[in-house]
């Protein structure tokens, strides 16, 4: 069984669990929990944000930019982070625990672990009636915009397509458009790991003097992809000259591991994401790390908060919004380089919102 196999039985087994655990099936239907129309007082409503972990340095900085728009709201301790570890049974335990004392004035800004975890999430919240709102992952022909609930307020993710595409550019130009490279993906169910993939091949369509040798998966993870990237220079031994990871986490881990081999800088790296050490090495060319995508961390945690306790206080109808405004994706922002990396914006910072304008960090609708 391959790594793609493997990855997908395993993606598989974990549906069964958690729509075994949650009590549905593969479809969300609508529940009795509460209605499209929000009624709780700005200072009743609990605010939830939910990610991987915070040794992760871009959860760090969407629980930071989390915690000060709830500051700015006086929702200070109203808020909370949970900590989903990568496990999906973990975040689903974590938020129906949360929601068995009252979802009524809940707000819950989730990063679901995978997409196969999202229908068991927007059941709870239908079902509690507590305000959802989803980042990255969801099932293909699952939207808030269908009607599955009303309590599925929105979905935001970040086009991964050009992320993708442009870090591949970056790569391939600074191998002089010709050589070999292999490639780290994230988990295979996630639509941020399957578009950033997709933008890499449409790199490699227009660039027919590089090679990719081998793509894996792993699944966002610092230490797998260090792990990853040792076997492939054992198993291309002078043939790699560039790692395209999905992520920052991921390619950092591809940099230890070309450092340990001895080839740090002769071997090229590009990620995504933005993070801060990323950022740091993008600026110093001799480090071998080429490119990275500015940071969308913070309008995450932010925006993500701001569109579902406006929903919560009734300040708008989910249901009376247009498609754009349910599923949509940020606006884009340019790749990071070591041209600009000096002008790289802080990942957690807010200050630059307008978050009197709960859209206006809406980009273009997610098709």
């Amino acid at each position: 069984m391959n790594s793609r196999t493997r990855a997908a039985a395993i993606a598989a087994g974990a549906v069964a669990v958690m729509l075994g655990m949650s009590g549905c099936s593969g479809a969300i239907s609508s529940g009795s929990g509460g209605t499209a129309s929000g009624e709780c007082a700005p200072e009743d409503v609990t605010l939830v944000q939910s990610g991987r972990g915070l040794e992760n340095e871009y959860y760090v900085s969407v629980d930071a930019a989390a915690k000060a728009f709830a500051e700015s709201k006086g929702l200070a301790d109203n808020y909370q982070w949970i900590a989903s570890d990568g496990d999906s049974s973990k975040q689903l335990g974590q938020i129906k625990s949360i929601l068995a004392k009252g979802g009524e004035c809940v707000v819950l800004n989730i990063d679901a672990n995978e997409s196969s975890l999202v229908p068991a999430i927007v059941k709870e919240a239908e079902k509690s009636g507590a305000w959802l709102v989803t980042q990255w992952n969801r099932p293909d022909g699952t939207s808030p915009e269908s009607g599955d609930s009303a309590h599925w307020v929105a979905h935001m993710s970040i086009d991964g397509v050009p992320e993708g595409y442009e870090t591949a550019k970056a790569l391939f130009e600074s191998m002089g458009g010709e050589g070999s490279v292999v490639a780290l993906q994230g988990i295979l169910d996630n639509p941020p790991a399957k578009e950033r993939f997709a933008g890499l091949q449409q790199a490699l369509e227009e660039y027919p003097g590089i090679t990719l040798l081998e793509d894996q998966t792993a699944e966002w993870d610092r230490t797998k992809a260090q792990d990853i990237t040792q076997t492939f220079l054992t198993k291309y031994p002078g043939e790699i000259g560039g790692v395209w990871a999905a992520s920052d986490s991921m390619a950092l881990g591809a940099l230890e591991a070309i450092k340990n081999a001895g080839q740090g800088g002769q071997i090229k790296v590009t990620g995504v994401d933005g993070l801060a050490e990323a950022v740091d090495l993008v600026k110093d060319p001799s480090s071998g790390y080429v490119a990275t995508t500015q940071s969308r961390a913070a309008a995450q945690g932010a925006f993500g908060l701001a569109i579902g306790l406006a929903a919560a206080t009734g300040e708008f109808d989910p249901e009376e919004e247009a498609a754009g405004h349910r599923s949509f994706y940020l606006k884009p922002v340019p790749i990071i380089t070591a041209e600009n990396a000096g002008d790289a914006p802080d990942p957690a910072a807010i200050d630059d919102f307008d978050l009197s304008d709960i859209w206006s960090e809406v980009g273009d609708p997610i098709k």
